[in-house]
């Protein structure tokens, strides 16, 4: 028999941890899915770095594997944040889906910009 999949709880994970730091930036790995149950959580870690390392972060998303409207949210929130503080936020190495994701948005133009070396 198979179980009710109504029943059945998805929990969904994001990482956020700081790989390296240079006298410019900021680097970030991002893994796991952000969405409406991990966008707190991104948007906090990466306030928190904005504020008090580096107003410039380049995330490298190549281990986000999901994206949905709370994480481009989460997203755009940090963005505004690096400009208030001199920054900004550069995302690096999406999978295809969050590429796609960023490009219809047409959010592409404000975080998919070449790395500033890290």
């Amino acid at each position: 028999m198979r179980p009710n999949r109504a029943a059945e709880e998805t929990r969904h994970e994001v990482a956020a941890t700081v790989e390296a730091v240079s006298s410019a930036s900021t680097l970030m790995r991002v893994t796991g899915h952000l969405d409406l149950a991990t966008a707190r959580h991104f948007a906090a870690a990466l306030a928190e770095v904005i504020t008090t390392r580096r107003p410039n972060v380049v995330i490298d998303a190549s281990g986000l594997g999901f994206c949905d409207s709370a994480g481009l949210a989460a997203l755009q929130m940090a963005g505004a944040l690096a400009e208030t503080c001199g920054g900004t936020v550069t995302v690096t190495r999406p999978r295809p889906g969050v590429a796609r994701l960023l490009r219809i948005t047409g959010l592409d133009s404000r975080f998919l910009r070449a790395a500033p070396a890290a």
